[in-house]
């Protein structure tokens, strides 16, 4: 009817404004953020040491840059606008991040939280397994480690608390029998899905893609140790620790706590990064 159609318009115009507003006010953003990191790139090749935000800062602008040359191409070539939801639901971090929804990020961080819960658990299998298999080798230091990491599988799954001494009693485990040249493909791929890496290509590009990430955050622990934990906002934090795969549905206190562990874990004892993100 004409009523029917009337209020179909209303709704679409409502709608499209809505989009045009949204897109308009990221782009203002974007710009904002291409101006800071502008100077940002100054001050970088003047010789100033950037801050830990300051660098995640231009990570984030130039990924949002690489991302708006694919972004320009749809808006320009015509009708191919109208592709867009389409794409956006088979590749959702093709826009920049200043274009983002936030009801649609936190959709997306829940959607990555059940994925790593799932992964987690196969993985928890696989150590399981290699428990197993280090209790028929002989050896008293490979058994007694073998022990010291069912131990630690049974608190565990009990839900004790876990201390720092009960990790570094089988990090020598992960030097020797875990590392990533000696992991099978299956467990690669669901360490990759645990860490949201795409677990394509070869045994060696997962692995490589692999020390790339692991490494990032080494490089990310030595820059928090070296501001101070106090200096992160609660934000900041938050994604520290979803970046390690440690829980965030906890008081920031609690959460400056756990990093804190990992960091004297990571820093002090040098306990390889892939044993620290499976012992979370």
């Amino acid at each position: 009817s004409r009523e029917d159609w009337a209020k179909w318009l209303k709704k679409a115009k409502t709608t499209v404004w809505l989009e045009l507003q949204h897109y308009w006010v990221g782009s203002k953003l974007l710009w904002a953020e291409i101006r800071i990191s502008t100077r940002l790139l100054v001050q970088l090749s003047g010789g100033k040491k950037l801050s830990r935000r300051e660098q995640l800062q231009l990570r984030r602008t130039a990924g949002d840059i690489a991302r708006l040359v694919p972004f320009i191409i749809i808006v320009i070539v015509p009708f191919m606008e109208f592709l867009l939801p389409v794409l956006l639901k088979v590749f959702p971090n093709m826009l920049p991040s200043t274009f983002q929804d936030k009801l649609k990020q936190e959709a997306e961080l829940t959607k990555r939280l059940e994925t790593r819960l799932r992964h987690a658990k196969g993985l928890k299998n696989a150590l399981l397994e290699m428990v197993d298999e280090l209790k028929s080798k002989r050896g008293e230091d490979i058994q007694k480690t073998a022990k010291n990491l069912d131990d630690f599988m049974t608190k565990v799954r009990t839900g004790q608390n876990i201390k720092n001494a009960d990790i570094l009693g089988f990090a020598k485990l992960f030097n020797d029998e875990l590392t990533l040249d000696n992991i099978s493909r299956p467990r690669l791929i669901s360490m990759c899905k645990y860490m949201g890496l795409r677990p394509f290509g070869t045994d060696a590009y997962l692995r490589y893609t692999l020390r790339k990430k692991l490494a990032w955050i080494k490089s990310d622990d030595r820059l928090i140790r070296m501001e101070g934990i106090d200096s992160l906002s609660e934000p900041e934090l938050r994604a520290a620790c979803r970046e390690r795969g440690m829980l965030v549905s906890l008081t920031p206190q609690e959460m400056k706590a756990q990093l804190s562990n990992w960091l004297d874990l990571s820093l002090d004892h040098s306990v390889p990064s892939s044993l620290l993100i499976l012992s979370r």
